[in-house]
Formats: structure tokens, sequence, C-alpha cells
């Protein structure tokens, strides 16, 4: 029924704002700081190779950050919102059950069960997406109107 749509949810409602700021914050800090050697100190042209490849680097280990700090969760939350069995026969009860019971059976182990794909998928798409967006953006605020 309708409370089915909302399993898990609080499990959603702290990864979700957890990964984002990983994400968000640990590419502005590297872009920001002495990470790399910057060639472009003044220049606001956002479109050099060396700038790009540098943002590209950043975006990906921010991806490869964001996925590592919330991963548990993630796996908890996909197994109680996978789970295909309702009412009495449900092995979880909730997300707090499905974390213990996780541990119990299958240790800290358990809790990584598919990492290696996610760092595979999270570090080439956001080695793309900080620079498109670092690119665009210039792009589509010249076409807004003013004020």
């Amino acid at each position: 029924g309708l409370p089915g749509f909302f399993r898990a949810f609080v499990s959603g409602f702290v990864r979700f704002p957890l990964a984002l700021g990983i994400f968000f914050v640990s590419y502005e800090a590297m872009k920001r700081g002495p990470v790399w050697p910057r060639q472009d100190s003044g220049s606001k042209d956002t479109s050099g190779a060396a700038v790009q490849l540098r943002n590209s680097v950043y975006g990906a280990m921010a991806g490869v950050l964001c996925w590592t700090s919330v991963f548990p969760l993630d796996v908890v939350q996909s197994r109680v919102m996978g789970e295909a069995v309702y009412g009495a026969g449900r092995q979880y009860t909730g997300v707090v059950a499905c974390a213990r019971q996780l541990y119990n059976t299958e240790g800290v182990a358990g809790f990584t069960r598919g990492y290696s794909a996610v760092l595979m998928r999270a570090g080439p798409v956001n080695a793309v997406l900080f620079p498109a967006v670092d690119v665009l953006k210039p792009l589509i605020e010249e076409k807004l109107p003013e004020g």
C-alpha cells in the first residue's frame, strides 16, 4: 500500500544531503585549493585544456569521495527498498534492523558489496559532469535576461 512508497525514506533523507554536501564541497575545495599547480591564476577563462583536465580529475575524485562516504547507507537502503515481500514475510523490518542483520550475517564486507562497480562508474561520470557544468554555466548565464 501507500506506506510501501516510504520504506527507507529516512535513510534516503540522511544519505542524499550528506552525499551531495561531500560531492560539491570536495569539488569546490579542490578547485580552489593548492592540490594541482595552477596555470590559470587570475584568468576567468575556463576553456583551457589544462583547466578542463584539472577539473575532470577533481570531478572524478569528488564522485569517488561522495560514493565512498555514503555507500554503506546505500547498500542498506537498497536492500530495504528492494525487498519484494510484503507483510509478515519481510526479511527487514526497517533500516536499522537491516543494518544490524547485515552486519551480523556478513560483517563489514556486507556493506561494501558492489563498491567496485560504483567506483568504476563514479569516476568517469563525474570527470565529465563538473567540467561540463563549468563550461556551460557562463554560456547559459549570458543568454538569461538580466534581473
